[in-house]
């Protein structure tokens, strides 16, 4: 018999599973079923989600310990969080109390089952967003890339915010609290001084990683630390700038990409400009060049320029 059961179509399976539902071995090895993992088979769409990332995590599925969860990279992923693009894709699989998985394509890790926080995700079974931020401090450029400081606050900055979406945000991730426990819990294991660094940085409400890196930048170059969208009066109502010298009635607008393939975006945010204008305050408009290692410098030498001419 190699009638495919509906219910498998486009699920991953194991070569066991496969034989106890009347799939002969000669049929799990046509073109058409899929090897996505050692031992396991796919064969048809209809059960596929995103073709991606959550298929990838589905198919390695059937061959993982029960208590055995997707974390670091992963999940982070799988949560949406903002990572930087060295990161490599392989799967982050995290066995409490066990050894490590050992496959291609996968990153193994172990930890006491008495501190690792779960949640589901798309049916996937993953570490608790705190969790996976402060996982994310382990990784190194042999096991899935390292995260530098600053990105730890970039991810901790969207965990506590929650994304920005029309008419207001989504639910915050984590909150600091919790954050705070995942660094606990994290201990002194790798990238544990990293991780203290960038709890005590973390701000809210926060829209991108590029305006925690202006923050944090400024702050390198011994500017005071601007205030992150303070709630600004104006013709039209309450507007939040990305950042704000207050006192100094000092500005910063971070001005990405989207601003240049996006026409709606770039007419409503330089109409929230010219509102702050309007209100009496300047405003320093930042593109992405400004926050490299080489626009740093000039970005905050004007921003201390307009410091002390406000003073």
């Amino acid at each position: 018999m190699d009638a495919l059961p509906p219910w498998m179509d486009g699920v991953s399976f194991t070569l066991a599973e496969g034989r106890a539902h009347g799939l002969t071995d000669a049929r799990m090895r046509r073109p058409d079923a899929l090897r996505p993992f050692h031992g396991i088979r796919v064969i048809g769409s209809s059960g596929r989600i995103d073709g991606g990332l959550i298929d990838r995590c589905s198919d390695l599925l059937p061959v993982l310990r029960r208590d055995a969860v997707f974390s670091h990279a992963t999940a982070a992923r799988l949560y949406g969080m903002p990572l930087t693009g060295h990161l490599d894709e392989s799967l982050h699989v995290l066995t409490p109390g066990a050894a490590p998985v050992r496959r291609p394509g996968v990153v193994g890790w172990t930890r006491d089952d008495a501190l690792v926080y779960r949640d589901v995700v798309h049916g996937i079974p993953l570490t608790s967003a705190a969790d996976t931020w402060a996982m994310l401090a382990a990784m190194s450029p042999g096991r899935g890339g390292r995260l530098s400081g600053e990105w730890l606050v970039a991810i901790g900055d969207f965990l506590v915010s929650g994304r920005r979406r029309k008419g207001g945000r989504e639910p915050a991730l984590a909150t600091l609290d919790e954050l705070t426990a995942a660094v606990a819990r994290h201990g002194s294991r790798r990238g544990a001084t990293r991780l203290a660094w960038a709890l005590g940085r973390i701000r809210c409400p926060v829209d991108s990683p590029q305006e925690t890196f202006t923050r944090l930048g400024l702050v390198a170059f011994g500017l005071p630390e601007p205030a992150v969208q303070p709630a600004i009066m104006t013709a039209e109502g309450v507007r939040h700038p990305d950042l704000a010298y207050l006192a100094e009635r000092l500005l910063l607008e971070y001005l990405g990409d989207v601003h240049c393939t996006d026409r709606d975006t770039w007419r409503r945010d330089l109409t929230r400009v010219q509102l702050f204008q309007d209100a009496g305050y300047r405003v320093i408009l930042i593109g992405a060049d400004d926050i490299t290692p080489d626009g740093l410098p000039a970005l905050a030498g004007r921003v201390r320029r307009a410091l002390a001419q406000a003073r």
